[in-house]
């Protein structure tokens, strides 16, 4: 019988759970499976814990009127120096540049998903971070304050992706929503509207970030991933310069979700992983639909 793994260990298969040893599966006792489900309830407990700290730690928390987007992920497992070899290396810009470029340059990204400004390689200036190293947009300093350099450009376009010792990842970007005027009543002035392509677009890379940090320094157990965003109240999806918007207005704040996920499904299921993270997130929107290409298995 193949187990195969799972992200939401124990698998159950036949109406039975079972476990992996190191070369043998075996049905799980009860027991087993309840320390089993509640160690996993955990580790996402305290990945949404992380994910609310990041939120709250937003640098541009009183700069613009602009949706927040934040990932962050960390090994389920691994020991707390694992990604040491990357923080702590002498050209440890030249291999997180390297890094990001690879998962920015990704052949698995689905046609679907467009390019967005910004981007992860958007993030090109390196910085120091406490128990870890980032790459940052211009604007962004190395103690996370901002300064607004060009006022008058109007978005900020903000990305910042972080890599730390013990494995975790963080990604955020000011750039969820942009002002938009409507041609019809421009008395209206600008209403602020979001990018849910972005949403997926950036989960993707950053799941890929994730699977290149595994093989780089040769972690092969499960992670646990959180996407939040904020400023969502009252918002809409961005329909394009020539689509309209839904009338679906996000009822909430704020967005969290999180999951696990292993590394054969950062490697063949990428879409899945992200239906799971943002699949809530688009419904609500009345948008999954158009991204079915991005939030499916691969054939």
């Amino acid at each position: 019988m193949h187990i195969p793994a799972s992200p939401v260990a124990p698998h159950m298969v036949d109406n039975k759970y079972y476990g992996r040893g190191d070369k043998t599966k075996h049905q799980l006792g009860d027991a087993e499976v309840v320390s089993l489900h509640a160690r996993r309830r955990s580790a996402e407990a305290d990945t949404l814990t992380l994910l609310r700290t990041e939120m709250d730690n937003d640098p541009l928390r009183n700069v613009d009127d602009q949706s927040h987007l934040f990932l962050v992920a960390r090994p389920a497992a691994a020991r707390r120096d694992v990604c040491l070899p990357i923080t702590g290396a002498p050209d440890w810009q030249t291999r997180l540049t390297g890094l990001v470029t690879k998962a920015c340059t990704s052949e698995s990204l689905p046609t679907a998903l467009t390019r967005f400004h910004p981007d992860l390689d958007y993030a090109h200036q390196p910085q120091r971070r406490a128990r870890g190293v980032a790459l940052a947009s211009r604007g962004l300093n190395s103690d996370r304050t901002y300064a607004n350099e060009h006022p008058e450009w109007g978005d900020n376009s903000v990305i910042e992706v972080q890599i730390f010792e013990d494995g975790g990842l963080r990604l955020y970007t000011s750039r969820l929503s942009t002002g938009v005027s409507s041609r019809y009543q421009p008395e209206k002035g600008e209403e602020q509207m979001l990018f849910d392509g972005a949403a997926v677009l950036l989960t993707w890379r950053v799941l890929e970030l994730m699977r290149l940090v595994s093989e780089e320094v040769g972690y092969h157990g499960n992670w646990v991933i959180g996407a939040g965003a904020n400023r969502l109240h009252g918002r809409r999806r961005y329909g394009g310069e020539s689509g309209f918007p839904t009338n679906d207005r996000y009822s909430d704040d704020t967005y969290e979700e999180t999951t696990g996920t292993t590394l054969a499904e950062l490697r063949d299921q990428p879409g899945t992983v992200t239906r799971r993270l943002l699949g809530p997130l688009l419904r609500s929107l009345g948008s999954e639909a158009l991204f079915a290409e991005a939030l499916g298995d691969r054939p």
